[in-house]
């Protein structure tokens, strides 16, 4: 899966969740490397960062969740 499609799903996924999820099982639900998956989830999250998006993603023990930035 390309970076930025893994990206995307990532987005949706963690959005959708409302709730932390595991790298792994962000991996096995994207059929996806886990480093794969861990990098697109920094790039993403330093990309909502940079672009001053009202979401943000946290890094939690081993996984990622997203919230609200305001």
């Amino acid at each position: 899966m390309e970076q930025t499609e893994l990206q995307r799903a990532i987005e949706a996924i963690l959005f959708a969740a409302g709730e932390r999820i595991e790298t792994e099982r962000l991996a096995a639900a994207l059929e996806a490397d886990p480093q794969d998956v861990r990098l697109a989830t920094e790039a993403l999250a330093d990309a909502l960062a940079y672009d001053r998006r009202g979401i943000r993603i946290l890094k939690l023990e081993d996984g990622y969740q997203m919230v609200s930035s305001g």
